[in-house]
């Protein structure tokens, strides 16, 4: 394949998504929900919401991609839970993440090969008041050859 097909196919998104959303120590921290993680802020709540964001790098030649993701650990609009609750749904979030380079890689890729911290967490609610703790991570990752 060329470059254009192997970066497009290189979105690091979904397999981040499934890892971290079927993930024991993050269905824990929700009591066994497996509806509360996903790109978008949209009840249950508390939720995380991961999504890709401006930064990174791509490599054309080596096809390693570096891509920036934000992990967002959100609360209610009246303001539940609490700042400490949402650290925790936050660091085990980011926790979880450090494990995914050492798993299996699926067969459609990408092969993540190293994750590590781009911006520490913190909170800052969003827009609305609703209560929020994020960071960012950055992503390594190629297409499966």
């Amino acid at each position: 394949m060329g470059i254009a097909e192997d970066l497009a196919r290189t979105d690091p998104l979904p397999r981040i998504l499934d890892w971290v959303g079927s993930h024991p120590a993050v269905l824990g921290v929700f009591g066994g929900a497996q509806d509360r993680v996903g790109a978008y802020s949209k009840r249950p709540y508390p939720r995380l919401r991961i999504t890709d964001v401006p930064g990174g790098t791509d490599d054309m030649l080596t096809r390693l991609m570096a891509v920036r993701v934000q992990v967002e650990a959100l609360g209610e609009v009246d303001g539940g839970p609490g700042k400490e609750e949402l650290r925790r749904i936050f660091y085990t979030a980011v926790g979880a993440l450090g494990e995914l380079p050492a798993a299996e890689p699926t067969v459609e890729g990408p092969v993540i090969v190293r994750i590590r911290p781009a911006q520490a967490g913190g909170y800052l609610p969003e827009a609305d008041g609703r209560p929020r703790y994020l960071g960012q991570v950055t992503v390594w990752c190629h297409p499966a050859w």
